[in-house]
């Protein structure tokens, strides 16, 4: 009895131990440690922590009902993969190092394709994962990954590869979220941000500089993904849209990139967007669109004229004020359309005079910046206070 009461007691001084609130308050299971300065006995603690990450990762449970907590010590240089291939653990973890910058990991194996790869439930907190090479960086296979204050480096690359990769081409995931990370890129080489078969994801304060491509998004499931508060610079191409709908760009930033969107699409929301985004006046010539009133007085257009033919609209762009030119000496009223006259979401008054131009900023609701996506017609319809007469139009372009 008294055997039996021990073996109890220490099953359960185990659990005590090895369980709990996870650093992001997360049920843990299992706790381990690895730094440079442990013995590798069994990584229960400091003292007896693993010397290298995958050690820590092989000791990991694999049961889907567990989740392993690594807690990853300083190192003096960096933590060495020194795997073949794409290094892939089916385990649940929380991967948590000291600092973006203190906590380096590589993988220098001349066989490896990649950092790390994850199939199961995995969240990286406070690492560095430097990438050369055409090594590519981490990839999760599973839906509800998480990625905090985390830093990415692939300036030594030679040869084409992806920073972080979300693959869902096994089976679509979802639910995931990056937060406050940078990637310092190859502008030759590097993709950013890699979206395959993935949706409803969160990506905020991302820092994306001097990438190839800072963000990719393929594939027909990967919809309603949301970026907010995300910096792009230096780079060849900020987005690259070639599939899924819906998305959100909010708080977006462009700044010296050659190509800031290149969208396939044209269905995203955006809003709040900045960066060196030069204006253009359209039509370029001193003639305008000419925008008939009905002939009945105070009658719209009965149809509707185009202003922006949808072929020209190749990016996102924003209408930031329109040139109006009336015909006649009186009252106009103009509105501008971007679903073909079904709504209208800008509508001007002007008291025309015969070759006098009045420019107008347009004002959009508060709650929507107004940023037409690629494939976007716009048409005008205008009327008068006595009808029969006639406004000619321009508008000033904004394209992302």
């Amino acid at each position: 009895m008294i055997d039996k009461i021990g073996k109890i007691s220490k099953i359960q001084n185990h659990i005590i131990t090895n369980s709990g609130p996870s650093i992001s308050n997360r049920a843990i299971t299992a706790k381990l440690h690895v730094s440079p300065d442990g013995n590798s006995y069994d990584g229960s603690t400091w003292e007896k922590a693993f010397q290298t990450i995958q050690e820590a990762l092989d000791a990991a449970s694999t049961d889907a009902n567990d989740l392993t907590l690594i807690l990853i010590a300083p190192h003096a240089t960096w933590y060495n993969i020194d795997t073949t291939g794409d290094p892939t653990w089916t385990g649940n973890y929380e991967i948590v190092g000291s600092h973006r910058l203190w906590s380096l990991i590589r993988n220098t194996h001349a066989a490896a394709t990649s950092v790390l790869k994850f199939t199961g439930k995995t969240s990286l907190i406070n690492l560095a994962i430097f990438q050369t090479g055409d090594l590519n960086g981490i990839t999760f296979t599973q839906g509800g990954f998480r990625i905090r204050q985390c830093g990415f480096n692939s300036e030594g690359l030679t040869g084409a590869a992806t920073a972080i990769c979300i693959d869902g081409t096994a089976g679509t995931t979802r639910g995931g979220i990056i937060d406050d990370i940078q990637i310092l890129g190859h502008v030759s080489y590097t993709r950013g941000l890699h979206i395959n078969a993935s949706k409803v994801n969160e990506f905020h304060n991302m820092h994306i500089h001097k990438c190839l491509t800072a963000i990719h998004i393929e594939d027909a499931l990967s919809d309603y993904n949301s970026f907010i508060d995300i910096d792009i610079g230096d780079c060849a191409l900020g987005i690259d849209l070639d599939a899924g709908n819906e998305h959100l760009f909010n708080g977006v930033i462009f700044h010296h990139n050659t190509i800031n969107v290149d969208d396939e699409v044209g269905d995203s929301v955006w809003n709040n967007i900045q960066g060196e985004l030069d204006v253009t006046l359209e039509p370029d010539n001193f003639t305008g669109v000419a925008v008939a009133t009905h002939a009945n007085a105070d009658t719209w257009t009965t149809v509707p004229v185009e202003v922006r033919a949808a072929a020209t609209s190749t990016v996102p762009f924003k209408i930031v004020a329109t040139l109006v030119e009336g015909d006649a000496a009186e009252k106009f009223r103009i509105r501008f359309s971007a679903d073909s006259g079904a709504t209208w979401f800008d509508d001007i008054s002007i008291e025309g005079d015969v070759n006098a131009q009045q420019r107008e900023a347009s004002v959009a609701p508060t709650s929507t910046d107004h940023i037409f996506n690629k494939g976007t017609q716009i048409v005008a319809a205008s009327k008068s206070e006595s009808g029969g007469n006639s406004v000619v139009v321009w508008i000033e372009v904004q394209e992302i």
